[in-house]
C-alpha cells in the first residue's frame, strides 16, 4: 500500500494506515442507569500511519519530518492532499499532521518504527455545517410597558415625562436634596 501527500510518496516498509471517525456523544443519564445520549456531531476523521524506515534510508525519515513541520503562509500547518486506499474509503481528501510524530529504534531490526497521525481538514461534516443556516433566535417579550429610568433616577411615565410624585415621595425628595 502507498501513501502520497501532495503527490510525494511517504517511503518506508510495512506501511499501515488505520482510519478512525470519532462520534461525539454526551451522557444524559444523570445519576440513573438510563442509556440516553446526546449526539454532539462527527469530529474530523484521523489516519494513524505506522511504518518502518531502515537506518540506511535515513533520508526518508528526514523527508517525512520536513513534511510534518511544513507550514503554510501565516504559520498554520500545511494541509496535504492525501492519496491512499484507506483514506479514500473513509472520504479523507485533505489532512494535516496532528498530535505527534514519533520514531523509535526497533529492538531487533536496524530501523526506526515511525508513527504519526493525520487529521482530516475541511471534512464533509464541516462543509455541511458551514452551509447549514443557523437557527433564528426568537426575541422574547412580555406584555405590558417597558420600565425605563431617567438620568436623575426619577420615575417617568409612558410618554417619557417625569411622573407625578405622591406627597410622601415629595417629602423624601426634599429630604434627599437637603442632605446633599
Amino acid at each position: 500500500m502507498t501513501l502520497l501527500l501532495d503527490g510525494q510518496k511517504v517511503r518506508g516498509k510495512g506501511l499501515k494506515v488505520a482510519a478512525a471517525l470519532r462520534i461525539e456523544t454526551a451522557d444524559m443519564s444523570g445519576q440513573t442507569s438510563n442509556t440516553d445520549g446526546a449526539h454532539k456531531g462527527f469530529k474530523p476523521k484521523s489516519l494513524t500511519v505506522t511504518l518502518l524506515i531502515p537506518f540506511t534510508d535515513r533520508d526518508d525519515l528526514v523527508q517525512l519530518m520536513s513534511l510534518a513541520q511544513a507550514t503554510a503562509a501565516g504559520g498554520q500547518r500545511h494541509t496535504y492532499r492525501v492519496v491512499n486506499d484507506t483514506a479514500q474509503a473513509f472520504g479523507v481528501r485533505q489532512a494535516e499532521f496532528s498530535d505527534n510524530v514519533s520514531a523509535r529504534e526497533d529492538d531487533t531490526l536496524a530501523a526506526w518504527r515511525v508513527q504519526f497521525t493525520l487529521t482530516e481538514k475541511l471534512s464533509t461534516a464541516e462543509r455541511v455545517e458551514k452551509r447549514r443556516t443557523g437557527n433564528a433566535v426568537n426575541q422574547q417579550s412580555t406584555p405590558g410597558q417597558a420600565v425605563t429610568g431617567t438620568a436623575g433616577g426619577g420615575a417617568t411615565g409612558a410618554d417619557g415625562q417625569p411622573a407625578e410624585l405622591t406627597g410622601f415621595e415629595r417629602v423624601l425628595k426634599r429630604l434627599d436634596e437637603a442632605l446633599k
